[in-house]
């Protein structure tokens, strides 16, 4: 690892300690009341898409909220797709839900879908991907958790775009507009996001490198 590298995981390190803090230091009731309003503003752009085939993720601790995002789709009979862990390869496979009984917790205790869910294949998956994290940026730039699932599965859906063996997929962070930064320290495995959506509304990410 080079020096550059080095400074460029303590930079993230430390930029992980204060986006948590201030995600955490958001007042409950007020994360509830961005999290409704985040969600509509998503609700309304699957709309007007008309994106039938949709990854979430479950929220855990103080991430914005997709449970009611989630229930909109179900009841709309929308395709909802929730990812599982396995921290042994450092993969998320990719599980059809029909309902919250289907979930059990998982690794580092996120609600997942359960050991006996059976996988879809890529080639069946989602259009659009909701995406968790503690800060982005204008340009799409994420950062996560340090674990590195979501940068995987992006690039797993960009080389099977780039080969023709499926559709694009829009990327979506979803986030209150607290964790938007002006820059997010970036490496060349980091998955960035086409859209950000927050209590704010929608905001369509420069592309890398603009």
């Amino acid at each position: 690892m080079t020096d550059g590298d080095l400074q460029l995981a303590a930079c993230k390190r430390e930029l992980r300690s204060r986006a948590a803090a201030i995600r955490d230091g958001i007042h409950p009731l007020r994360r509830g009341e961005w999290s409704s309003l985040a969600c509509r503003h998503a609700w309304k752009w699957l709309e007007e898409t008309g994106a039938k085939s949709l990854m979430f993720y479950v929220p855990f601790r103080s991430e914005l909220d997709t449970r009611p995002l989630i229930e909109w789709c179900w009841a709309e009979g929308r395709k909802v797709i929730l990812p599982r862990v396995h921290a042994d390869s450092g993969e998320l496979s990719l599980h059809r839900v029909e309902s919250w009984n289907e979930l059990a917790q998982g690794a580092y205790g996120i609600p997942e879908p359960a050991e006996t869910s059976l996988a879809i294949g890529e080639e069946d998956g989602p259009s659009v991907v909701f995406v968790p994290g503690l800060a982005f940026d204008p340009r799409g730039g994420r950062l996560g958790y340090g674990r590195g699932y979501y940068d995987r599965l992006w690039d797993r859906f960009e080389r099977a775009s780039a080969s023709g063996t499926r559709e694009n997929t829009v990327w979506v962070g979803l986030a209150y507009g607290a964790q938007v930064l002006p820059v997010v320290p970036m490496d060349v495995h980091d998955a960035y996001m086409d859209m950000l959506i927050t209590e704010q509304g929608m905001l369509h990410c420069r592309k890398k490198g603009d």
